[in-house]
């Protein structure tokens, strides 16, 4: 019983984490749009997205307790196979690429999207470029996961 309540938290907090990056890249899709033609009205959207890392934090915490409970649970028969050592580190990439690096990203878009000078456009374009290859990154994690979760070879 204790396994199975362990794998539906695991699985949440998942869902939570995906899920939420599933929503900033549809925000990101919306705020796009005004990033150069209206700032304000993009930096309205950008910090509508302030509550975003907050909920990745609680999937992640979830996820991350539970799953040393099943390793707990299974000790060795699961830390010895490839999958799991190779979800480890996709687990590693996605907390440094869903946290560390979108929060210097927005910080600096705020930033840029704060000027009223002409030649924050630049600037504007690569920071939206790299946002939007951070995101894909980490869906691509995630789907990664996912997979060596069905198939664990």
């Amino acid at each position: 019983m204790t396994l199975q309540l362990l794998l539906v938290l695991h699985i949440t907090g998942f869902t939570i984490m995906a899920g939420t990056v599933i929503a900033n890249i549809s925000i990101s899709g919306k705020l796009n749009k005004y990033l150069i033609s209206d700032k304000p009205r993009a930096l309205t959207i950008l910090e509508s997205t302030a509550g975003l890392p907050m909920l990745i934090g609680i999937g992640a915490i979830l996820l991350l307790t539970t799953g040393i409970g099943m390793v707990f649970i299974f000790k060795s028969a699961v830390t010895s196979m490839l999958w799991f050592r190779i979800k480890m580190v996709l687990v590693l990439l996605i907390l440094v690429t869903g946290a560390v690096i979108p929060r210097q990203n927005t910080a600096k878009l705020k930033i840029l999207l704060a000027e009223k000078s002409r030649e924050s456009i630049g600037p504007i374009e690569a920071l939206k470029n790299k946002m939007g290859f951070s995101q894909l990154v980490q869906l691509l994690l995630f789907l990664s996961i996912f997979v060596l979760s069905v198939f664990r070879f």
